[in-house]
């Protein structure tokens, strides 16, 4: 970061909770320097996010067509065993016309392979898995849980099937960079106040917006009306505020859900009634 972005500031923040690290670097700007009306700062954030547990990803594959014309042709067991764990539609796509891309759906099919094998039984062999192909995390993981179960066995496996297949798995973090620019001054909007608000970005997205577009579905509606959608968007929110009052009442953090308030009031509307009328509390 310090090469590409010569900085002024630099704040690292470690979030153990959320398995992330990030790092900012600031720098003041002028509106001119960045042809951006009002800009008076520039930071670049290097967010590094780890997944210690058991399930494969999309990003884990470094290489999907080489893993697919590995299961193509499987020479040891393994690849067998993942092949089988693949539709019989995917199958059939893994070897692609020379020239052509790998199906979209492929990738996807391949992470829910890997992640089916992960689950069990226990991939460990000696003869299968030498010490010279395992990394040290594997060997260290492997000392500390001599007999695997559940979430460990998965996470045993995951490491297993990247050791088996290092140049098209890869389970290592990798960085992601964001640009940022503000219109607060630096005694405004310090680097570590620059963090808090980058973090926060998707704070309303995954409240609201995630309840309007999965719960309520309005990314599916398809009215054209300006007055029906406003009708439509003010019940909406009436609903998830209503939502919000009930869920806090609730003793089950099971129960806190849309679609259980959903189901209980549609069977029974004068719950909902009693809600709307009643004092609040």
């Amino acid at each position: 970061m310090r090469r590409t972005f010569p900085p002024q500031v630099v704040t690292i923040e470690d979030n153990r909770s959320r398995r992330e690290h990030r790092a900012i670097a600031t720098r003041t700007v002028t509106p001119e320097q960045m042809g951006l009306a009002g800009a008076q700062q520039l930071a670049q954030v290097q967010r590094t996010r780890s997944c210690p547990g058991s399930a494969f990803v999309a990003e884990n594959l470094n290489n999907p067509t080489a893993l697919a014309a590995k299961l193509a042709c499987p020479s040891d067991e393994l690849a067998k065993s993942l092949r089988a764990a693949l539709p019989t539609k995917i199958r059939q796509q893994l070897s692609p016309p020379e020239g052509a891309e790998l199906d979209p759906a492929v990738p996807a099919a391949l992470v829910r392979a890997l992640n089916k094998v992960a689950k069990g039984p226990c991939l460990y062999n000696p003869v299968r898995f030498p010490d010279q192909i395992l990394s040290d995390q594997t060997k260290a993981f492997r000392e500390q849980n001599p007999a695997p179960k559940g979430s460990k066995l998965a996470r045993f496996n995951r490491l297993l099937l990247r050791d088996a297949h290092p140049k098209e798995i890869d389970t290592q973090p990798k960085p992601e960079w964001d640009w940022l620019a503000t219109s607060r001054t630096p005694a405004q909007m310090g680097a570590e106040a620059f963090l808090g608000n980058n973090r926060q970005y998707w704070g309303i997205e995954n409240g609201t917006h995630q309840r309007l577009d999965c719960s309520a579905l309005e990314d599916r509606l398809r009215i054209h009306d300006p007055n029906a959608v406003k009708i439509l968007g003010f019940f909406h929110r009436v609903s998830i505020s209503l939502f919000v009052a009930w869920a806090q009442k609730q003793p089950s953090a099971r129960d806190r859900t849309y679609p259980t308030w959903q189901a209980d009031y549609q069977a029974n509307r004068w719950l909902m009634i009693h809600q709307v009328t009643q004092a609040p509390t």
